[in-house]
């Protein structure tokens, strides 16, 4: 059995069993992500990626950054496209699609720094 036919069953069980489960169908996750019951506890499981988190976990924006750009900084005053010289923040920028940000932190109050 190859690999795809997995990842095909695993999705096929996992999605008729979420239709049957009203507690997994309230679990909303990112794409790449499918909830999941473990230990009584509904969760987002990672398909591809062995990472777990939790349910309707808002999906940031990616900094969409132009010009020498080393890293994303998250920092208490936001995210920036950043810079970094001998292991040092040597520069850091808005991000270019400030306006999705701006979207984001107003629909998800919570989540702004």
């Amino acid at each position: 059995m190859n690999e795809d036919c997995i990842h095909f069953a695993f999705a096929f069980l996992s999605l008729s069993s979420a239709a049957d489960d009203p507690e997994l169908a309230k679990c909303k996750c990112w794409e790449g992500y499918q909830p999941q019951k473990w230990e009584k506890r509904v969760q987002c499981f990672g398909i591809l990626l062995l990472n777990v988190q939790d349910c309707n976990v808002p999906e940031r924006p990616k900094c969409v950054c132009s010009g020498n750009v080393t890293g994303i900084l998250s920092d208490s005053s936001g995210v920036w496209c950043s810079e970094y010289t001998s292991g040092k923040d040597h520069r850091k920028w808005e991000c270019e699609n400030k306006e999705d940000w701006a979207k984001f932190y107003a629909e998800n109050p919570k989540e702004k720094p």
